[in-house]
């Protein structure tokens, strides 16, 4: 199982994704990758979710997308192996949605943080050091920005803005 993910974790990075924009929700969108985890986690995580109703669509592929957002939710997690507090905040910003992933986990230092969206730099034993830099590929790719801070036992965040779909 670990060479399947980690032979489709490299060819994600290596291949160059067709983008295809569409309006996308993003409470329906965060709902979806965000609510298995919540089923499966409850008794450790807390999940913690502030999304407006009333938001823009954003203008992006959906699938890319999601899958930076997984990424995302899957290193917050990892982080907090025992117990902790996911926190999923999200708000509209000029001509964009802006989404927060928090984490009360282990945290980088500054050498790791700097490091961060470097392919195959992981802070893990396990894993492929890809999924940070997919994310910041794929939300790139779809005209929106990702960073990423982070404290020593304190925990990181991750923060992505999405273009809103046009009128």
């Amino acid at each position: 199982k670990l060479l399947r993910q980690i032979a489709s974790e490299f060819s994600s990075f290596a291949s160059s994704p067709v983008v295809e924009l569409a309006p996308v929700d993003v409470p329906e969108l965060l709902r979806e990758t965000i609510d298995p985890y919540r089923a499966g986690l409850r008794d450790r995580i807390q999940f913690e979710v502030d999304v407006p109703s009333d938001l823009s669509p954003v203008h992006v592929d959906r699938t890319l997308v999601s899958r930076s957002i997984t990424n995302i939710v899957e290193n917050a997690l990892h982080a907090m192996p025992v117990s902790g507090v996911l926190t999923v905040l999200v708000r509209p910003v000029d001509s964009g949605v802006r989404i927060r992933v928090s984490d009360t986990g282990l945290g980088m230092d500054a050498t790791a943080l700097a490091r961060a969206f470097e392919p195959y730099f992981s802070t893990k034993t396990t894993g492929t050091g890809l999924g940070l830099p997919i994310a910041k590929r794929n939300i790139e790719l779809n005209g929106g920005t990702i960073a990423v801070t982070s404290e020593r036992d304190r925990g990181t965040t991750v923060e992505v803005t999405l273009p809103i779909a046009g009128p």
